[in-house]
């Protein structure tokens, strides 16, 4: 019985070893990646989170975008010129709204 075993652990590594030469990938037991949360993107354009408004633009270049605010007390609408990336506006409600105004800078 020992015998056969000793066939038996001798076959399995010739088989290991000729598909190893050959290029055949054998099934391993491989480390677990890490995972990390993923934290979610910021949507492109005008968004609010809470009471944080901002823009997120999403293109490559400069481009200006117009910022809707509130009009009390003569606060004005303006334009703005953003990076690409996120960019804070100010507090909501008092910033209603952004988005491109059709212009590069």
């Amino acid at each position: 019985m020992r015998r056969n075993y000793r066939v038996t652990l001798t076959a399995a590594a010739a088989l290991t070893l000729a598909a190893t030469a050959m290029g055949v990938q054998t099934a391993s037991a491989a480390p677990a990646k890490e995972t990390s949360p993923t934290v979610a993107a910021s949507p492109c354009g005008w968004y609010t989170v809470l009471s944080r408004a901002s823009y997120n633009h999403c293109g490559t270049g400069n481009v200006v975008i117009f910022v809707d605010r509130l009009n009390i007390g003569g606060i004005r609408d303006y334009e703005q010129c953003v990076t690409p990336g996120d960019h804070y506006l100010g507090s909501w409600p008092d910033f209603q709204g952004a988005w491109y105004a059709g212009k590069t800078c």
